[in-house]
């Protein structure tokens, strides 16, 4: 009797632990309720002010829908969270590496951010955060960051 029940503890132990990974796994890359309604970012898009400098440009994150309303978070890895981590870098004196993986390091420098300029410490980026941080302009000529606004 005691074999039958430890086999069947051991039965449930096991499906326990394989239906939290997939629970667990289901959230990873999942956008905020709050982001849900934006598509996910996809690329860094160059954008170009023509009419306050134009003279540079702002590498900044974008979906393939030509939107800056996009989301980002853990576990993701393109050219959108190249330009996140290259902000991040020239604007708030980070050292990550611009590999384009959103990982923990990303998302922690995030955080930090998100905590100094007053939105949701989540480390997931949206629309709120894009908002409230500052972006680097770049040099047309030269492609040297000419400051942050």
């Amino acid at each position: 009797m005691n074999r039958i029940r430890d086999v069947r503890t051991r039965s449930a132990v096991a499906v326990g632990a394989l239906l939290a990974g997939l629970v667990g796994g289901a959230a990873v890359g999942a956008p905020s309720a709050i982001a849900a309604a934006d598509p996910a970012c996809s690329r860094g898009a160059t954008i170009y002010n023509k009419v306050t400098n134009p003279t540079s440009y702002k590498y900044i994150p974008y979906a393939a829908s030509n939107t800056s309303n996009c989301w980002l978070d853990r576990g993701m890895s393109n050219s959108a969270v190249t330009a996140l981590q290259k902000n991040l870098n020239a604007c708030y004196g980070y050292k990550l590496a611009t590999d384009g993986v959103y990982g923990d390091l990303t998302e922690s420098a995030l955080i930090t951010v998100q905590k100094r300029v007053g939105v949701t410490a989540d480390g997931d980026y949206g629309r709120n955060t894009r908002s409230a941080m500052v972006w680097a302009n770049y040099s047309l000529e030269t492609g040297s960051r000419i400051n942050c606004t």
